[in-house]
């Protein structure tokens, strides 16, 4: 699944940065043989079909009709997103400038006008800062050293504070309201391969902050962004 096959029609992993993609991809291909048609359709949301835009059905497999990821863990919510955010991200995807296997192959096949739709209908549905994410509740415990990173960062290590790009004014996703989950394992998709010596790695600046933030404190970081108030 990684390098394909070759002197076959099996191509490479096309997104060589997601080695995350191919583990899921993995972990499908085994499981496979023994899943019945009902359970394949049920998994890949078969039965949640919206017809009113084009493209629609096809976002509801994995991201669900309510764009709330269906239940998965590792599938981002939508909805309450920013429409440029998600505009950008969907052109970012269909010319790899960000990479992914899966949303690049679905971003293909969309026009422009069929993006800008799907961003304002995502964006339009309740989500992000209406309490769909797992944190902790918001009356649990703060966790002051997430909070440190999230409000002020870590000048020692050159971290600067999620907050100083993820705000309203500014054309950074909404983090308030996102699945943890979601969150860490972007973080560590991002941070790439730590045996990569740093200047082979990518030098754009979500992944340059991810390398800095400490490893413990990935997971602490994600549920306090997750439970956070919507500002």
């Amino acid at each position: 699944i990684d390098h394909g096959v070759k002197m076959t029609g099996m191509p490479a992993w096309p997104a060589r940065a997601r080695q995350d993609e191919i583990r899921r991809m993995v972990a499908l291909v085994r499981r496979l043989p023994g899943m019945t048609p009902a359970q394949f359709d049920a998994l890949t949301g078969g039965t949640a079909r919206i017809a009113s835009a084009p493209g629609l059905a096809a976002c509801a497999g994995c991201h669900g009709a309510d764009g709330r990821g269906r239940g998965a863990p590792d599938i981002p919510v939508l909805g309450g997103q920013k429409p440029a955010y998600l505009l950008a991200a969907l052109r970012a995807f269909q010319d790899g400038t960000r990479q992914s296997a899966v949303m690049g192959h679905a971003a293909s096949r969309l026009s422009g006008a069929e993006m800008r739709q799907l961003s304002r209908h995502f964006a339009a549905l309740p989500g992000l800062g209406a309490g769909t994410g797992r944190g902790p509740a918001t009356n649990a415990p703060q966790d002051a050293a997430a909070e440190q990173i999230a409000r002020i960062g870590l000048p020692d290590k050159e971290l600067p504070a999620c907050a100083s790009c993820h705000t309203p004014a500014k054309p950074y996703p909404v983090l308030a309201g996102q699945k943890p989950e979601y969150l860490a394992a972007r973080l560590r998709q991002m941070r790439g391969d730590e045996k990569e010596v740093d200047a082979r790695q990518s030098q754009a600046t979500m992944p340059v902050i991810a390398r800095r933030i400490p490893e413990e404190m990935i997971d602490r970081l994600a549920a306090h962004l997750a439970a956070a108030p919507p500002r």
